[in-house]
């Protein structure tokens, strides 16, 4: 089948990216092929993906809503030349055959913000789009990636169970600490002028308000200071970090914070880390909660994130509950923090048995699976 992929930002170093580019090459695998659409590149593409850039057709500055709808407007036009048998969705927008749910419910956030929250041009499209692709009267097959979505999309919109199937998660088997890990670690400390007994904590992630990157250095700054002064803070991965470098000077942790950027090393910074925190604001699933466990990285985040069951299966990690509350995560850092010395060994051995015996690697073979299931029940195989 030629298959149409779709999604407004390709940015290689988010997770959701990482997600379409394995379901992507796992369709080509099995003798698809495969053109990924996209608004904008913000990074480089991979030399393996047909990626084509579908910019706003005008000349005026857009917010981001006014790209996405310019994007969907003109996306049956575009792919038409590509003559796709399906057309599969990695954000929610209308004409789609197939959506993969990396994101949460809008609907369902904005009945946290409020009605007025509801009536901004921005959160009226954003409903649109989800109605587009959830609601009763759509045809549009949907694959998820965390249980909890189920019942959210169904509450708010009735979709019916038969267009809605439950994925595994699919995180890369090169994730996993091998022999070679404690050498890893080592090179990665003299790399980045560490000692071998400071202490590193990890936040990794896309968009910094959304994965609580704030949070995480209000956390890092109420640690007692004799442990902060031989302690690090890397946050890799993209969002705005003026606003967060502004927050850690204020709370005096700006010498001990590293705002590194999107990376393609990031296993390199999970086998070198002592925790991940994540005390994400929302978060339907988290791939890296679960790279970080095959690492044996120690993980604190929050029970808005779809895998954070993962984290009680592997006895690795703290589950903040909701409503969220920062004292809670400050004494769940300072407790990881004061055993980093004595568990790791226990650590390293909880991660090297959740890797061998946890359903966590097959995502994209599932994915492509569904999608040849549809395209076969639309006639289009």
């Amino acid at each position: 089948m030629n298959l149409a992929f779709v999604l407004f930002t390709f940015f290689p170093f988010g997770g959701l990216t990482r997600d379409m580019l394995a379901i992507a090459r796992e369709c080509r695998a099995r003798g698809h092929r495969v053109r990924v659409y996209a608004g904008e590149c913000r990074g480089d593409a991979p030399a393996d993906i047909d990626l084509r850039i579908i910019p706003a057709s005008t000349k005026t500055p857009l917010t981001n809503p006014g790209k996405n709808r310019r994007f969907a407007a003109q996306l049956s036009r575009v792919v038409a030349e590509f003559a796709p048998h399906l057309v599969v969705g990695f954000n929610k927008m209308p004409g789609l055959d197939l959506y993969y749910a990396a994101d949460d419910c809008f609907a369902d956030k904005c009945e946290e913000r409020g009605w007025l929250y509801q009536l901004t041009p921005r959160a009226r499209q954003s409903m649109a789009f989800e109605r587009a692709v959830f609601g009763v009267q759509s045809s549009t097959d949907i694959m998820l990636i965390a249980p909890k979505q189920l019942a959210i999309f169904r509450r708010f919109y009735g979709t019916p169970a038969a267009r809605m199937t439950l994925l595994p998660p699919g995180i890369s088997r090169d994730r996993i600490a091998g022999d070679d890990a404690p050498a890893r670690r080592r090179n990665f400390r003299r790399q980045w002028r560490l000692n071998d007994d400071d202490t590193l904590l990890l936040a990794v992630g896309s968009g910094y308000q959304t994965k609580g990157v704030d949070r995480t250095l209000a956390a890092f700054a109420s640690l007692p200071s004799a442990w902060r002064e031989r302690a690090y803070l890397f946050i890799v991965g993209g969002g705005k970090a003026p606003p967060l470098e502004k927050m850690a000077r204020r709370l005096g942790v700006h010498s001990r914070v590293r705002f590194t950027g999107g990376r393609t090393d990031v296993p390199e910074f999970l086998l070198a880390a002592d925790v991940l925190i994540h005390p994400a604001r929302q978060e339907a699933g988290g791939i890296v909660l679960l790279e970080a466990l095959v690492a044996g990285l120690p993980v604190i985040a929050t029970d808005v994130c779809g895998y954070a069951p993962y984290l009680t299966q592997a006895g690795l990690g703290c589950v903040l509950a909701s409503p969220f509350e920062q004292p809670a995560l400050n004494r769940a850092l300072r407790e990881f923090v004061e055993r980093t010395d004595t568990d790791h060994d226990n650590w390293r051995a909880r991660g090297r048995a959740f890797a061998a015996t946890a359903d966590i690697y097959d995502m994209p073979r599932y994915a492509c699976r569904v999608i040849e299931g549809v395209g076969r029940r639309l006639g289009r195989s």
